[in-house]
């Protein structure tokens, strides 16, 4: 068989909250699995407006409707990584290079290269093609 969609469980077989995450992907992963990358990106989108649950049960429609009304486009990204065809962090080579003054330079320098959100409605044409950065969603 092929999978070609996740099911949400219901809140009732789930028996607790609908928790939110955000997925750090590997460029190889990223890159191998787009078909992957896609389905996960469709569970999250429609976790983020599946009707008849609440914020207060469901906090990844909860911070998905924080950042809509921001203004955010697509709030509901949770698959991120970096630019489009780019791999690696870059913190091994500032931390080797010694260029960086303290832990928050080390965390800038992660952001700035992870804030790429990929999925099926990233980019033109198959979704994992191009990532777009979304920095506003990570501080959420």
């Amino acid at each position: 068989g092929r999978i070609v969609r996740f099911d949400l469980l219901p809140l009732e077989e789930l028996g607790r909250p609908r928790i939110d995450v955000l997925a750090s992907l590997s460029g190889i992963f990223r890159d191998s699995f787009a078909n992957v990358v896609d389905l996960l990106d469709d569970m999250f989108e429609r976790a983020a407006s599946v009707e008849g649950e609440s914020i207060d049960e469901n906090f990844i429609k909860k911070h998905a409707s924080e950042l809509s009304l921001e203004g955010v486009d697509r709030p509901a990204a949770r698959l991120f990584s970096n630019p489009p065809g780019d791999y690696g962090s870059m913190v091994n080579e500032v931390v080797g290079s010694g260029d960086w003054d303290d832990k928050e330079s080390l965390g800038e320098t992660w952001t700035k290269r992870n804030s790429f959100s990929y999925g099926r409605n990233e980019g033109e044409g198959v979704g994992t093609a191009s990532g777009t950065a979304r920095p506003r969603v990570l501080d959420k």
